[in-house]
């Protein structure tokens, strides 16, 4: 939207500007933002921003080469010989100076002096802030004492509406706020005021004169607002002024999802040190103390102080559901699944709110579709989708559910092409662990289907989570994500970076998952670099600890997979049926009989072609491509198997090899030929952006989506491909070269 206003302003006359004011109000809003940086970078006319905050567009490099010119306080504020036309003209000229000085050239603290009548006499050893306070003297002793102590009252907070009025004042709300604005003492700024610092400053010197009654009443008053509004910070320093012990605890009651939600873990630190001090024993502390120790990654100091709360406290306490919950989560972290289910069931039955119900069905569900649990997973399932959604982080939920099920059991294309939308969602949620468990579901899911281009991309974004939201430990989890894609891609050496970085990062973390789903991926990626002894040695680590029985038939799938690519035949016969025995997980299931299938083409046998074309089957079916293009790079002479036993492969299987390995797949004669297009009649621009995501295996629902075009018009392009390139079907029109070797 942004790119085609831009299009039509470069219509506008030549000596056009356009201005946005107050753009502040924007900065936060993501889809805002872009939407304006889109339009400043098409549109071809000046454009002139009035903000409070630098737009998070403007970056430090543009301001340094000249694309954007800023204009700060220091230019826009009043001069010595503006300000002079504004003050009475018998002044003297020093105290004008000070005046200047002191209000850092503000217009309307400069404009306190042209309220005043009578000319200023000082002497010159006096200093400028003596100056500010002759003004405001002058005029806060010229209102009546009742618009004073209104006065004082509104200083206490930093900006001041008219609700805020109302609470303070009641029917005399509208009153107060316009005397103090005719006064100058306010500042109006749409519909809101505030006060300069100074006149704040001077305005509290006058506390002291106020029965202390009158201002502990209106600072409670104050805070309660404030909370209501969730002005957590303004709240906080005015308990903090005020050493209000028991507005901590309810500022901590109230703010806490929604600092650990925008990852202002530093600010819960501090918050959590004065509260220690005023309300020790107040059951928030310690619940607060758990949800921060869990997003640093201390995820023993979290278990234990979330047992030892939920012990202490009462059958039914609203925070008993929440300690058991995330006690429950280390668990599952940690592969201790049983442990996990128990915690779970207990938080379920100590549940006060639906909210917290919902989010231990969520778990259950995930503890069981990890564990080999199917139909108690489906089941869970169930039972959580009969619970009406209440917020979008449900809804979110919701659409990750199938798709985490897919990633354990198979149907991986159906739940993507489902639940794809609900990627929109992730910027509404406020809780970064739902935003980034959903991502790396879903960024999972693409890899396996091997639409590795895009899993990157949901990494990035991942990780970008990860860092915003100060959860280290998932960042291990992003970059094991990016090092799978990295690795589909062909992207060897960004792929062990990635990698070495996640492992890294578990192990300072003590991630023991982590680590060894690391180790893992790094045994993947030296078997695509036809390395098998050195994927030995990475994954003999990751059997030194018993794991979940899914991790450790994985583990032993893989190992199945590498033994079978080195010849040594009876060991990696004996893994497939360890890992056999073990899990039915879908990783585990494909790999194992991708080593059984090559252990029956290197040894010849009969029905070598038989087992082959039931692990393509099998990835086929479930959807998981990655675990064929695992085992043709590490064993090639599969892709030579497959052609002599004249076995089909459908476009799905086929897509990576002509994306990613069609060298290999030339080279084993899978029918990767080249052709030559009509010379006079080459893909147009949109026909080349169809045939990229044709390639990519997306369905033409799924590209018309993404180039928001209807379905039909996405036919009628295809269709055209196919004259064009000479080819009757999606795979060989996937598969095209021309006489150079190159794509059109």
């Amino acid at each position: 939207m942004g790119s085609v206003l831009g299009e039509d302003l470069r219509d506008w006359p030549s000596d056009a500007w356009l201005v946005i004011d107050d753009y502040h109000h924007l900065i936060g809003e993501p889809a805002a933002e872009s939407f304006i940086e889109a339009l400043v970078g098409r549109a071809d006319i000046p454009v002139l921003i009035t903000s409070r905050t630098r737009p998070s567009w403007a970056s430090a490099k543009s301001l340094l080469y000249g694309e954007v010119a800023e204009f700060g306080r220091n230019v826009l504020a009043m001069t010595h010989e503006e300000a002079a036309l504004a003050v009475p003209r018998d002044n003297e000229p020093g105290a004008l100076a000070g005046l200047v000085a002191l209000a850092e050239g503000w217009p309307a603290v400069i404009g306190l002096a042209s309220l005043v009548q009578a000319p200023v006499h000082l002497s010159g050893g006096e200093m400028p802030d003596a100056l500010h306070s002759y003004f405001a003297e002058e005029l806060y002793q010229g209102i009546d004492p009742e618009l004073q102590w209104s006065l004082i009252q509104l200083s206490l907070v930093a900006t001041v509406d008219l609700e805020l009025a109302n609470l303070l004042f009641a029917g005399r709300a509208k009153a107060v706020l316009e005397a103090a604005y005719e006064r100058g003492f306010l500042n109006k700024d749409g519909d809101s005021f505030d006060l300069h610092p100074l006149l704040r400053q001077f305005l509290r010197t006058k506390l002291v004169d106020i029965d202390e009654d009158k201002v502990e009443e209106t600072v409670h008053t104050l805070a309660l607002c404030l909370l209501k509004r969730s002005a957590w910070d303004e709240a906080f320093s005015l308990a903090e002024e005020f050493e209000l012990g028991e507005v901590f605890a309810e500022i901590l009651t109230r703010a806490l999802d929604d600092l650990l939600g925008k990852g202002r873990l530093a600010t819960l630190e501090q918050w959590l040190d004065h509260a220690r001090r005023w309300t020790p024993s107040d059951d928030i502390v310690p619940l607060a103390e758990i949800e921060l120790a869990f997003r640093k990654g201390r995820w023993m100091e979290a278990d234990d102080k979330a047992r030892h709360l939920a012990r202490r406290l009462p059958q039914k306490h609203p925070f008993a559901s929440k300690a058991l919950f995330r006690a429950a989560l280390v668990a599952q972290l940690d592969d201790r699944q049983d442990e996990s289910l128990s915690l779970l069931n207990e938080a379920r039955n100590r549940s006060t709110t639906t909210a917290d119900l919902r989010r231990a069905l969520w778990s259950r569900f995930i503890t069981l579709a990890d564990s080999e649990e199917p139909e108690l997973a489906t089941s869970a399932l169930h039972e959580l989708e009969n619970l009406p959604p209440s917020s979008i982080e449900d809804s979110v939920r919701i659409s990750q559910a199938p798709i985490h099920f897919a990633v354990r059991w198979g149907g991986l294309r159906e739940a993507l092409e489902r639940h794809s939308t609900a990627l929109t969602l992730l910027d509404k949620t406020i809780d970064p662990l739902i935003r980034t468990g959903f991502i790396q579901s879903y960024g999972t899911a693409l890899a396996l289907v091997a639409r590795y281009q895009e899993a990157y991309e949901v990494a990035s974004r991942q990780i970008g989570e990860a860092e915003r939201s100060g959860l280290d430990w998932v960042r291990s989890h992003g970059l094991q994500l990016m090092g799978l894609a990295q690795l589909g891609l062909r992207e060897f050496e960004r792929a062990e970076k990635a990698l070495t970085e996640a492992y890294r990062l578990a192990e300072e973390n003590d991630d023991y998952h982590a680590k060894i789903n690391a180790l893992a991926l790094m045994a993947r990626l030296s078997l695509a670099r036809g390395d098998p002894a050195d994927a030995l040695r990475l994954i003999e680590p990751a059997r030194s600890r018993l794991a979940s029985p899914g991790m450790e038939g994985e583990i032993r799938s893989i190992r199945a997979l590498i033994l079978a690519a080195m010849g040594i035949q009876d060991e990696a016969r004996l893994e497939i049926s360890a890992s056999a025995s073990l899990t039915g997980h879908l990783e585990a299931r494909c790999l194992r009989s991708f080593a059984g299938a090559i252990l029956s083409v290197a040894e010849d046998e009969t029905d070598s072609g038989e087992q082959l074309a039931i692990a393509l089957d099998q990835s086929s079916q479930t959807g998981n491509a990655d675990s064929f293009v695992t085992a043709y790079r590490a064993t090639p002479m599969l892709l030579k198997a497959i052609n002599d036993s004249a076995l089909f492969l459908d476009e799905f299987l086929l897509h990576p090899i002509a994306t990613y390995d069609s060298m290999l797949g030339t080279k084993a004669g899978l029918g990767i030929r080249r052709a030559k297009p009509p010379a006079a009649d080459p893909l147009t621009e949109r026909e080349n952006e169809v045939l990229m995501l044709l390639r990519s295996g997306l369905s033409n629902r799924q590209i018309a989506g993404s180039l928001w075009i209807a379905e039909s018009t996405v036919k009628v392009h295809v269709r055209h491909i196919f004259d064009k390139l000479g080819v009757r079907t999606r795979t060989a029109a996937a598969l095209f070269r021309d006489e150079s070797g190159t794509r059109p």
